[in-house]
Protein backbone atom coordinates (compact mmCIF):
# COMPACT_ATOMS: atom_id res chain seq x y z
CA UNK A 1 0.00 0.00 0.00
CA UNK A 2 2.82 2.42 0.86
CA UNK A 3 4.45 1.76 -2.50
CA UNK A 4 1.28 2.55 -4.38
CA UNK A 5 0.80 5.74 -2.40
CA UNK A 6 4.37 6.76 -3.05
CA UNK A 7 4.16 6.15 -6.82
CA UNK A 8 0.89 8.11 -6.99
CA UNK A 9 2.55 11.03 -5.17
CA UNK A 10 5.55 11.16 -7.55
CA UNK A 11 3.22 11.01 -10.56
CA UNK A 12 1.28 13.97 -9.24
CA UNK A 13 4.44 16.10 -8.73
CA UNK A 14 5.84 15.31 -12.18
CA UNK A 15 2.48 16.02 -13.74
CA UNK A 16 2.21 19.36 -12.03
CA UNK A 17 5.74 20.33 -13.13
CA UNK A 18 4.99 19.32 -16.75
CA UNK A 19 1.74 21.33 -16.69
CA UNK A 20 3.47 24.43 -15.33
CA UNK A 21 6.26 24.33 -17.92
CA UNK A 22 3.90 23.68 -20.80
CA UNK A 23 1.44 26.38 -19.74
CA UNK A 24 4.29 28.92 -19.33
CA UNK A 25 5.66 28.08 -22.80
CA UNK A 26 2.26 28.48 -24.43
CA UNK A 27 1.60 31.74 -22.63
CA UNK A 28 4.96 33.22 -23.70
CA UNK A 29 4.50 32.15 -27.32
CA UNK A 30 1.05 33.75 -27.59
CA UNK A 31 0.38 37.20 -29.03
CA UNK A 32 1.16 39.80 -26.35
CA UNK A 33 -1.78 41.91 -27.47
CA UNK A 34 -4.20 39.02 -26.89
CA UNK A 35 -5.94 38.98 -23.56
CA UNK A 36 -6.94 35.69 -22.09
CA UNK A 37 -10.44 36.15 -20.77
CA UNK A 38 -11.75 33.62 -18.29
CA UNK A 39 -14.40 31.35 -19.77
CA UNK A 40 -17.46 30.83 -17.60
CA UNK A 41 -18.74 27.26 -17.44
CA UNK A 42 -22.43 27.16 -18.33
CA UNK A 43 -24.43 26.07 -15.32
CA UNK A 44 -26.57 23.01 -15.92
CA UNK A 45 -29.50 21.97 -13.81
CA UNK A 46 -28.93 18.45 -12.53
CA UNK A 47 -32.06 16.80 -11.20
CA UNK A 48 -31.34 14.88 -8.02
CA UNK A 49 -33.92 12.30 -7.04
CA UNK A 50 -34.68 12.34 -3.32
CA UNK A 51 -34.00 9.10 -1.49
CA UNK A 52 -36.96 6.82 -0.77
CA UNK A 53 -38.67 7.67 2.48
CA UNK A 54 -40.60 4.74 3.96
CA UNK A 55 -41.43 6.49 7.25
CA UNK A 56 -45.09 7.43 6.51
CA UNK A 57 -45.74 3.96 5.08
CA UNK A 58 -44.21 2.18 8.07
CA UNK A 59 -46.16 4.33 10.51
CA UNK A 60 -49.36 3.38 8.74
CA UNK A 61 -48.92 -0.42 8.50
CA UNK A 62 -46.75 -1.32 11.49
CA UNK A 63 -49.57 -1.14 14.11
CA UNK A 64 -51.38 -3.98 12.29
CA UNK A 65 -48.42 -6.39 12.54
CA UNK A 66 -48.36 -8.64 15.60
CA UNK A 67 -46.13 -11.13 17.36
CA UNK A 68 -47.48 -14.69 17.44
CA UNK A 69 -46.29 -16.69 20.47
CA UNK A 70 -47.23 -20.37 20.31
CA UNK A 71 -46.99 -22.87 23.11
CA UNK A 72 -46.83 -26.60 22.48
CA UNK A 73 -46.07 -29.90 24.17
CA UNK A 74 -43.18 -31.87 22.73
CA UNK A 75 -43.78 -35.57 23.10
CA UNK A 76 -41.30 -37.86 24.82
CA UNK A 77 -40.99 -40.17 21.80
CA UNK A 78 -40.36 -38.39 18.48
CA UNK A 79 -42.51 -39.57 15.58
CA UNK A 80 -40.98 -42.18 13.32
CA UNK A 81 -40.91 -39.63 10.53
CA UNK A 82 -39.41 -36.96 12.76
CA UNK A 83 -38.89 -33.50 11.27
CA UNK A 84 -41.95 -31.84 12.72
CA UNK A 85 -41.75 -28.20 13.82
CA UNK A 86 -40.30 -28.81 17.24
CA UNK A 87 -38.02 -31.69 16.29
CA UNK A 88 -36.50 -29.31 13.74
CA UNK A 89 -36.00 -26.32 15.98
CA UNK A 90 -35.84 -27.42 19.60
CA UNK A 91 -33.94 -30.74 19.69
CA UNK A 92 -36.43 -31.98 22.28
CA UNK A 93 -35.41 -34.50 24.96
CA UNK A 94 -37.29 -37.78 25.37
CA UNK A 95 -39.93 -36.53 27.81
CA UNK A 96 -42.98 -34.32 27.68
CA UNK A 97 -41.83 -30.73 27.54
CA UNK A 98 -43.64 -27.43 27.17
CA UNK A 99 -41.95 -25.23 24.58
CA UNK A 100 -42.76 -21.94 22.89
CA UNK A 101 -41.96 -20.40 19.54
CA UNK A 102 -42.30 -16.94 18.06
CA UNK A 103 -43.54 -15.93 14.64
CA UNK A 104 -45.37 -13.04 13.05
CA UNK A 105 -48.89 -12.34 11.85
CA UNK A 106 -50.93 -9.37 10.76
CA UNK A 107 -54.48 -8.19 11.26
CA UNK A 108 -56.66 -8.36 8.14
CA UNK A 109 -59.99 -7.15 9.57
CA UNK A 110 -61.00 -4.59 12.17
CA UNK A 111 -62.74 -7.28 14.25
CA UNK A 112 -59.66 -9.40 14.88
CA UNK A 113 -58.95 -11.78 11.98
CA UNK A 114 -55.22 -12.49 11.83
CA UNK A 115 -53.23 -14.38 9.20
CA UNK A 116 -49.98 -16.22 9.87
CA UNK A 117 -48.16 -19.31 8.61
CA UNK A 118 -49.40 -22.80 9.38
CA UNK A 119 -45.94 -23.86 10.53
CA UNK A 120 -45.95 -21.09 13.15
CA UNK A 121 -48.99 -22.54 14.96
CA UNK A 122 -48.89 -26.12 13.67
CA UNK A 123 -48.61 -27.92 17.02
CA UNK A 124 -49.76 -25.08 19.28
CA UNK A 125 -52.02 -25.78 22.24
CA UNK A 126 -52.07 -22.10 23.19
CA UNK A 127 -51.55 -19.01 21.01
CA UNK A 128 -50.83 -15.54 22.34
CA UNK A 129 -50.92 -12.38 20.21
CA UNK A 130 -48.87 -9.33 21.20
CA UNK A 131 -49.56 -6.04 19.43
CA UNK A 132 -47.22 -3.10 18.83
CA UNK A 133 -48.05 -1.53 22.20
CA UNK A 134 -47.42 -4.76 24.07
CA UNK A 135 -51.06 -5.62 24.69
CA UNK A 136 -51.67 -9.36 24.81
CA UNK A 137 -54.61 -11.33 23.44
CA UNK A 138 -55.49 -15.03 23.44
CA UNK A 139 -56.09 -16.28 19.91
CA UNK A 140 -58.02 -19.25 18.64
CA UNK A 141 -57.52 -21.13 15.40
CA UNK A 142 -60.30 -20.61 12.89
CA UNK A 143 -58.65 -22.92 10.37
CA UNK A 144 -55.32 -24.04 8.97
CA UNK A 145 -54.17 -25.13 5.52
CA UNK A 146 -50.86 -27.07 5.46
CA UNK A 147 -51.02 -27.28 1.67
CA UNK A 148 -50.32 -23.54 1.38
CA UNK A 149 -48.75 -23.01 4.84
CA UNK A 150 -51.50 -20.60 5.93
CA UNK A 151 -53.48 -20.25 9.15
CA UNK A 152 -56.36 -17.99 10.17
CA UNK A 153 -56.54 -16.86 13.81
CA UNK A 154 -59.10 -14.79 15.71
CA UNK A 155 -58.83 -12.47 18.72
CA UNK A 156 -61.64 -10.81 20.63
CA UNK A 157 -61.16 -7.15 19.74
CA UNK A 158 -62.80 -4.35 17.79
CA UNK A 159 -61.71 -1.36 15.71
CA UNK A 160 -58.24 -2.73 15.13
CA UNK A 161 -55.85 -1.29 12.55
CA UNK A 162 -55.54 -3.77 9.69
CA UNK A 163 -53.72 -4.28 6.40
CA UNK A 164 -55.61 -4.75 3.16
CA UNK A 165 -54.52 -7.28 0.56
CA UNK A 166 -53.22 -6.00 -2.76
CA UNK A 167 -53.47 -7.74 -6.12
CA UNK A 168 -50.43 -10.00 -6.42
CA UNK A 169 -51.09 -10.56 -10.12
CA UNK A 170 -50.09 -6.93 -10.69
CA UNK A 171 -46.78 -7.24 -8.81
CA UNK A 172 -43.81 -6.39 -11.03
CA UNK A 173 -40.28 -7.70 -10.69
CA UNK A 174 -38.13 -4.81 -9.49
CA UNK A 175 -40.75 -2.96 -7.44
CA UNK A 176 -40.01 -1.95 -3.87
CA UNK A 177 -41.44 -3.96 -0.98
CA UNK A 178 -41.15 -3.95 2.81
CA UNK A 179 -41.03 -7.03 5.04
CA UNK A 180 -42.21 -6.57 8.64
CA UNK A 181 -41.79 -9.20 11.32
CA UNK A 182 -40.14 -10.44 14.50
CA UNK A 183 -36.82 -11.88 13.29
CA UNK A 184 -35.11 -14.23 15.72
CA UNK A 185 -37.56 -13.31 18.46
CA UNK A 186 -36.84 -9.58 18.33
CA UNK A 187 -39.56 -6.96 18.36
CA UNK A 188 -41.08 -5.69 15.13
CA UNK A 189 -38.43 -5.02 12.52
CA UNK A 190 -38.82 -3.44 9.08
CA UNK A 191 -36.59 -4.34 6.13
CA UNK A 192 -36.79 -3.24 2.51
CA UNK A 193 -35.95 -4.78 -0.84
CA UNK A 194 -37.40 -5.49 -4.22
CA UNK A 195 -39.43 -8.23 -5.84
CA UNK A 196 -36.75 -10.49 -7.29
CA UNK A 197 -38.97 -12.99 -9.12
CA UNK A 198 -42.51 -14.35 -9.33
CA UNK A 199 -44.02 -17.81 -9.64
CA UNK A 200 -41.25 -19.63 -7.77
CA UNK A 201 -41.59 -23.32 -6.84
CA UNK A 202 -39.23 -24.93 -4.33
CA UNK A 203 -38.35 -28.61 -4.51
CA UNK A 204 -38.42 -30.58 -1.29
CA UNK A 205 -40.75 -28.15 0.49
CA UNK A 206 -43.74 -29.85 2.13
CA UNK A 207 -46.21 -27.36 0.64
CA UNK A 208 -48.41 -28.68 -2.15
CA UNK A 209 -49.49 -25.41 -3.77
CA UNK A 210 -46.64 -23.02 -4.51
CA UNK A 211 -46.49 -19.78 -6.47
CA UNK A 212 -44.03 -17.81 -4.35
CA UNK A 213 -42.97 -14.20 -4.72
CA UNK A 214 -39.20 -14.00 -4.25
CA UNK A 215 -37.67 -10.97 -2.56
CA UNK A 216 -34.26 -9.79 -1.39
CA UNK A 217 -35.76 -7.91 1.57
CA UNK A 218 -33.92 -9.42 4.57
CA UNK A 219 -36.05 -12.14 6.16
CA UNK A 220 -35.03 -14.39 9.04
CA UNK A 221 -36.65 -16.98 11.28
CA UNK A 222 -39.39 -15.28 13.21
CA UNK A 223 -40.51 -13.26 10.18
CA UNK A 224 -42.74 -16.17 9.14
CA UNK A 225 -46.33 -15.03 8.72
CA UNK A 226 -45.53 -11.34 8.41
CA UNK A 227 -46.68 -9.08 5.56
CA UNK A 228 -44.75 -8.24 2.43
CA UNK A 229 -46.22 -4.82 1.58
CA UNK A 230 -45.95 -2.63 -1.50
CA UNK A 231 -45.54 1.15 -1.50
CA UNK A 232 -49.32 1.54 -1.27
CA UNK A 233 -49.24 -0.18 2.10
CA UNK A 234 -51.08 -3.27 0.86
CA UNK A 235 -49.97 -6.82 1.56
CA UNK A 236 -49.01 -8.52 -1.68
CA UNK A 237 -47.57 -11.54 0.14
CA UNK A 238 -47.14 -13.41 3.42
CA UNK A 239 -43.49 -14.20 4.17
CA UNK A 240 -43.00 -17.92 4.59
CA UNK A 241 -39.67 -19.42 3.51
CA UNK A 242 -36.00 -18.52 3.21
CA UNK A 243 -33.25 -20.31 1.34
CA UNK A 244 -30.03 -20.34 3.30
CA UNK A 245 -27.22 -22.84 3.96
CA UNK A 246 -26.81 -21.40 7.45
CA UNK A 247 -30.41 -20.63 8.39
CA UNK A 248 -29.82 -16.87 8.23
CA UNK A 249 -30.72 -14.29 5.65
CA UNK A 250 -28.78 -14.26 2.37
CA UNK A 251 -31.31 -12.25 0.39
CA UNK A 252 -33.43 -15.13 -0.91
CA UNK A 253 -36.83 -15.03 0.76
CA UNK A 254 -40.24 -16.16 -0.41
CA UNK A 255 -43.78 -15.00 0.25
CA UNK A 256 -47.16 -16.61 -0.45
CA UNK A 257 -48.92 -14.38 -3.01
CA UNK A 258 -51.89 -12.42 -1.68
CA UNK A 259 -54.32 -13.70 -4.31
CA UNK A 260 -53.71 -17.30 -3.24
CA UNK A 261 -53.93 -16.35 0.44
CA UNK A 262 -57.13 -14.35 0.04
CA UNK A 263 -59.01 -17.32 -1.42
CA UNK A 264 -57.69 -19.80 1.16
CA UNK A 265 -58.50 -17.48 4.06
CA UNK A 266 -62.03 -16.86 2.77
CA UNK A 267 -62.66 -20.62 2.77
CA UNK A 268 -61.17 -21.03 6.24
CA UNK A 269 -63.35 -18.24 7.61
CA UNK A 270 -66.46 -19.69 6.00
CA UNK A 271 -66.08 -23.37 6.87
CA UNK A 272 -62.73 -23.94 8.60
CA UNK A 273 -61.36 -25.84 5.61
CA UNK A 274 -60.32 -25.17 2.02
CA UNK A 275 -62.37 -26.49 -0.88
CA UNK A 276 -60.30 -27.25 -3.98
CA UNK A 277 -60.89 -28.54 -7.46
CA UNK A 278 -59.78 -32.07 -8.31
CA UNK A 279 -59.17 -34.14 -11.45
CA UNK A 280 -57.85 -37.41 -10.02
CA UNK A 281 -54.59 -37.82 -11.92
CA UNK A 282 -50.90 -38.10 -11.16
CA UNK A 283 -48.71 -36.26 -13.61
CA UNK A 284 -45.20 -35.31 -14.60
CA UNK A 285 -43.92 -32.23 -16.37
CA UNK A 286 -42.29 -32.96 -19.73
CA UNK A 287 -38.81 -31.47 -20.08
CA UNK A 288 -37.41 -30.28 -23.39
CA UNK A 289 -35.04 -33.27 -23.44
CA UNK A 290 -37.88 -35.72 -22.84
CA UNK A 291 -39.99 -34.10 -25.51
CA UNK A 292 -37.14 -34.57 -27.98
CA UNK A 293 -36.16 -38.09 -26.90
CA UNK A 294 -39.68 -39.51 -26.75
CA UNK A 295 -41.34 -37.42 -29.47
CA UNK A 296 -43.69 -35.71 -27.01
CA UNK A 297 -45.20 -32.21 -27.19
CA UNK A 298 -43.10 -29.47 -25.59
CA UNK A 299 -44.57 -27.63 -22.64
CA UNK A 300 -47.02 -30.39 -21.75
CA UNK A 301 -47.92 -32.51 -18.75
CA UNK A 302 -47.78 -36.29 -19.00
CA UNK A 303 -50.64 -38.15 -17.29
CA UNK A 304 -49.12 -41.07 -15.34
CA UNK A 305 -52.17 -42.53 -13.61
CA UNK A 306 -55.91 -41.92 -13.67
CA UNK A 307 -57.80 -42.76 -10.48
CA UNK A 308 -60.89 -44.94 -10.69
CA UNK A 309 -64.22 -43.08 -10.61
CA UNK A 310 -62.39 -39.77 -10.68
CA UNK A 311 -63.50 -36.76 -12.75
CA UNK A 312 -60.59 -37.46 -15.11
CA UNK A 313 -61.62 -41.08 -15.71
CA UNK A 314 -65.27 -40.14 -16.19
CA UNK A 315 -64.25 -37.60 -18.84
CA UNK A 316 -62.21 -40.17 -20.79
CA UNK A 317 -58.73 -38.93 -19.89
CA UNK A 318 -56.19 -41.74 -20.26
CA UNK A 319 -52.77 -42.69 -18.99
CA UNK A 320 -49.98 -41.25 -21.16
CA UNK A 321 -52.20 -38.46 -22.46
CA UNK A 322 -50.29 -35.18 -22.66
CA UNK A 323 -52.22 -32.14 -21.39
CA UNK A 324 -51.13 -29.04 -23.32
CA UNK A 325 -53.95 -26.61 -22.58
CA UNK A 326 -56.60 -25.57 -20.06
CA UNK A 327 -59.64 -23.65 -21.27
CA UNK A 328 -57.89 -22.64 -24.45
CA UNK A 329 -54.69 -21.38 -22.80
CA UNK A 330 -51.33 -23.19 -22.95
CA UNK A 331 -49.89 -24.91 -19.89
CA UNK A 332 -47.20 -22.77 -18.23
CA UNK A 333 -45.88 -25.36 -15.78
CA UNK A 334 -47.09 -28.35 -13.80
CA UNK A 335 -47.17 -26.32 -10.58
CA UNK A 336 -49.19 -23.56 -12.20
CA UNK A 337 -51.61 -26.10 -13.70
CA UNK A 338 -52.08 -27.77 -10.30
CA UNK A 339 -52.83 -24.38 -8.73
CA UNK A 340 -55.28 -23.47 -11.49
CA UNK A 341 -57.24 -26.71 -11.06
CA UNK A 342 -57.29 -26.27 -7.28
CA UNK A 343 -58.76 -22.77 -7.65
CA UNK A 344 -61.68 -24.04 -9.75
CA UNK A 345 -64.84 -24.62 -7.76
CA UNK A 346 -66.10 -28.23 -7.71
CA UNK A 347 -68.90 -28.76 -10.21
CA UNK A 348 -67.44 -26.31 -12.71
CA UNK A 349 -66.79 -27.46 -16.26
CA UNK A 350 -63.39 -27.03 -17.93
CA UNK A 351 -61.88 -28.07 -21.23
CA UNK A 352 -58.50 -29.82 -21.42
CA UNK A 353 -56.51 -29.81 -24.65
CA UNK A 354 -54.85 -33.22 -24.88
CA UNK A 355 -52.40 -34.83 -27.29
CA UNK A 356 -53.00 -38.57 -27.66
CA UNK A 357 -50.97 -40.61 -30.15
CA UNK A 358 -50.20 -37.57 -32.36
CA UNK A 359 -53.84 -36.47 -32.39
CA UNK A 360 -55.16 -33.42 -30.50
CA UNK A 361 -58.40 -33.69 -28.50
CA UNK A 362 -60.60 -31.24 -26.60
CA UNK A 363 -61.88 -33.08 -23.51
CA UNK A 364 -64.59 -31.52 -21.31
CA UNK A 365 -64.22 -32.32 -17.59
CA UNK A 366 -66.51 -31.62 -14.65
CA UNK A 367 -64.17 -30.74 -11.79
CA UNK A 368 -64.62 -32.66 -8.54
CA UNK A 369 -63.80 -31.76 -4.95
CA UNK A 370 -60.32 -32.69 -3.75
CA UNK A 371 -60.27 -35.19 -0.87
CA UNK A 372 -57.94 -34.54 2.03
CA UNK A 373 -54.54 -35.93 1.10
CA UNK A 374 -53.36 -38.99 2.99
CA UNK A 375 -50.65 -38.08 5.48
CA UNK A 376 -48.70 -41.13 6.58
CA UNK A 377 -47.90 -41.21 10.29
CA UNK A 378 -46.38 -44.45 11.55
CA UNK A 379 -46.41 -45.30 15.23
CA UNK A 380 -43.20 -45.78 17.15
CA UNK A 381 -43.89 -49.53 17.45
CA UNK A 382 -42.88 -49.95 13.81
CA UNK A 383 -39.25 -49.85 14.94
CA UNK A 384 -36.49 -47.54 13.83
CA UNK A 385 -36.10 -48.85 10.28
CA UNK A 386 -32.87 -49.17 8.37
CA UNK A 387 -30.59 -46.25 7.65
CA UNK A 388 -29.61 -46.00 3.99
CA UNK A 389 -26.44 -44.22 2.88
CA UNK A 390 -28.51 -41.45 1.30
CA UNK A 391 -29.54 -39.56 4.41
CA UNK A 392 -32.82 -41.38 5.05
CA UNK A 393 -34.40 -44.26 6.95
CA UNK A 394 -36.65 -46.81 5.23
CA UNK A 395 -38.71 -49.81 6.35
CA UNK A 396 -40.27 -52.70 4.46
CA UNK A 397 -43.86 -52.15 3.41
CA UNK A 398 -46.40 -54.96 3.83
CA UNK A 399 -50.13 -55.60 3.93
CA UNK A 400 -50.34 -55.16 7.70
CA UNK A 401 -48.48 -51.85 7.64
CA UNK A 402 -50.53 -50.55 4.73
CA UNK A 403 -53.80 -51.53 6.42
CA UNK A 404 -52.90 -49.98 9.78
CA UNK A 405 -51.78 -46.69 8.26
CA UNK A 406 -54.17 -46.47 5.33
CA UNK A 407 -51.41 -46.61 2.73
CA UNK A 408 -52.52 -46.83 -0.90
CA UNK A 409 -50.17 -49.75 -1.60
CA UNK A 410 -48.43 -52.53 0.29
CA UNK A 411 -45.48 -52.65 -2.12
CA UNK A 412 -42.03 -51.11 -1.93
CA UNK A 413 -40.22 -49.54 1.03
CA UNK A 414 -41.51 -46.65 3.11
CA UNK A 415 -39.33 -43.60 3.83
CA UNK A 416 -39.74 -42.80 7.53
CA UNK A 417 -37.05 -40.16 8.13
CA UNK A 418 -35.08 -37.80 5.90
CA UNK A 419 -31.98 -36.03 7.19
CA UNK A 420 -31.88 -32.32 6.46
CA UNK A 421 -29.13 -31.51 3.95
CA UNK A 422 -28.68 -35.17 2.97
CA UNK A 423 -28.77 -36.63 -0.53
CA UNK A 424 -32.37 -37.81 -0.16
CA UNK A 425 -33.56 -34.37 0.98
CA UNK A 426 -31.69 -32.63 -1.82
CA UNK A 427 -33.49 -34.86 -4.33
CA UNK A 428 -36.90 -34.08 -2.88
CA UNK A 429 -37.70 -37.31 -1.02
CA UNK A 430 -40.04 -36.82 1.93
CA UNK A 431 -41.07 -38.87 4.97
CA UNK A 432 -44.07 -40.94 3.91
CA UNK A 433 -42.89 -41.51 0.34
CA UNK A 434 -43.05 -45.15 -0.78
CA UNK A 435 -40.23 -46.19 -3.13
CA UNK A 436 -41.68 -48.67 -5.63
CA UNK A 437 -38.92 -49.01 -8.23
CA UNK A 438 -35.46 -48.00 -9.39
CA UNK A 439 -34.63 -47.86 -13.10
CA UNK A 440 -37.55 -50.15 -14.09
CA UNK A 441 -36.75 -52.68 -11.36
CA UNK A 442 -39.45 -53.16 -8.72
CA UNK A 443 -38.39 -52.62 -5.11
CA UNK A 444 -39.68 -55.42 -2.89
CA UNK A 445 -37.54 -54.99 0.22
CA UNK A 446 -34.99 -52.75 1.91
CA UNK A 447 -32.29 -55.29 1.07
CA UNK A 448 -33.16 -55.21 -2.62
CA UNK A 449 -33.30 -51.41 -2.56
CA UNK A 450 -29.78 -51.36 -1.14
CA UNK A 451 -28.61 -53.65 -3.94
CA UNK A 452 -30.18 -51.46 -6.62
CA UNK A 453 -28.40 -48.33 -5.40
CA UNK A 454 -25.10 -49.97 -4.42
CA UNK A 455 -22.05 -48.97 -6.38
CA UNK A 456 -23.45 -45.58 -7.36
CA UNK A 457 -20.95 -42.74 -7.33
CA UNK A 458 -21.39 -39.01 -6.83
CA UNK A 459 -23.04 -37.59 -9.93
CA UNK A 460 -24.69 -40.87 -11.01
CA UNK A 461 -28.42 -40.72 -11.71
CA UNK A 462 -31.27 -43.18 -11.39
CA UNK A 463 -34.98 -42.90 -12.02
CA UNK A 464 -36.97 -43.78 -8.92
CA UNK A 465 -40.69 -44.44 -8.97
CA UNK A 466 -42.42 -43.40 -5.77
CA UNK A 467 -45.92 -43.29 -4.35
CA UNK A 468 -46.69 -39.99 -2.66
CA UNK A 469 -50.12 -39.40 -1.11
CA UNK A 470 -51.58 -42.12 -3.32
CA UNK A 471 -50.06 -40.80 -6.56
CA UNK A 472 -47.28 -42.57 -8.46
CA UNK A 473 -44.63 -40.18 -9.70
CA UNK A 474 -41.14 -40.52 -11.21
CA UNK A 475 -38.24 -38.94 -9.33
CA UNK A 476 -34.91 -38.24 -11.01
CA UNK A 477 -32.43 -39.01 -8.26
CA UNK A 478 -28.82 -37.79 -8.35
CA UNK A 479 -26.18 -39.26 -6.05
Amino acid sequence: MKRITWIAGVSFVLGALFFALTFGFLQRSSDDSATLAPQAVEAQSIEVQPSLNFVPLVRRVKPAVVKVVSEAIVEQQPSLFGDDLFDRFFNSPRRRQRVSGVGTGFVISADGDIVTNYHVVKSAIKIKIVDLKGKEYTAKKIGTDPKTDLALLKIDAKNLPYIEFGDSSNVAVGEWVLAIGNPLGQDLTVTSGIVSAKGRELEGLDVDYQDFIQTDAPINRGNSGGPLVNLEGKAIGITSVILSPSGGNIGIGFAIPSNMARRVLADLKKSGRVVRGYLGISMNEITDAEAKDYDLPEGGILVLTVEENSPAQKSGLQRYDVIVGLNGKPIESMGRFRNQVAEIRPGSKITLTVVRRKGKLEIPVTVGEAPDSLKVRLDSDEGTGEVVDLGMVVINNNASLARRHNLSTDKGVVVTQVARGGTAAENGLRPGDIILGVNRSDVESVRQFRELISGKRAGDRVLMFINRDGNEIPLRFRF
